[in-house]
């Protein structure tokens, strides 16, 4: 047996507990199950919540496909895929580029509108859910915490 391996694993072990990662990812399964359950009591049951990064990055004037799985950070194969089944699902809409053949321009249909609306109802209630239990200079701490972090690793979506 090496020492030295077990004593790492113990370590690792020992601090994977409070570990930003793990808190953050058990966090994020947490609002994904809320969410997902707000959705389907507001009726929302054909909907997939990783479909969601897609309604929530398309403008009111439309967007661009190839823009659209850019923002989204998905291939332009998987978006082809996901686009599909929210077209055929009533969520949105494609035409052809007007100036491009090659591209579409996708727009979020009346009821894509609804469940972007009952999406942010749905995050403001988890938040508020959120913020009854640490409280709100907590909750305002820690949004600009994550805040900092994001505009750092990511300032395009800042």
């Amino acid at each position: 047996m090496n020492g030295s391996l077990d004593e790492q694993l113990e370590q690792y072990l020992a601090q994977r507990q409070r570990s930003l990662i793990r808190l953050l990812g058990l966090l994020k399964k947490d609002m994904d199950f809320k969410i997902t359950e707000k959705l389907q009591q507001k009726g929302y049951n054909n909907f997939k919540l990783g479909d969601l990064v897609l309604i929530v990055n398309i403008q009111p004037e439309g967007i661009i496909n190839n823009e659209l799985a850019k923002r989204a950070r998905i291939t332009k194969q998987a978006m082809s895929k996901v686009v599909k089944n929210l077209e055929a699902g009533g969520y949105i809409l494609t035409r052809k580029h007007e100036n491009d053949n090659r591209s579409a321009v996708i727009f979020l249909t009346d009821n894509g509108k609804r469940l972007l609306i009952s999406a942010a109802e749905s995050f403001r209630e988890i938040q508020d859910e959120y913020t009854d239990i640490i409280g709100q200079e907590d909750a305002d701490s820690l949004k600009q915490i994550l805040g900092r972090l994001v505009s750092t690793l990511r300032p395009e979506h800042f």
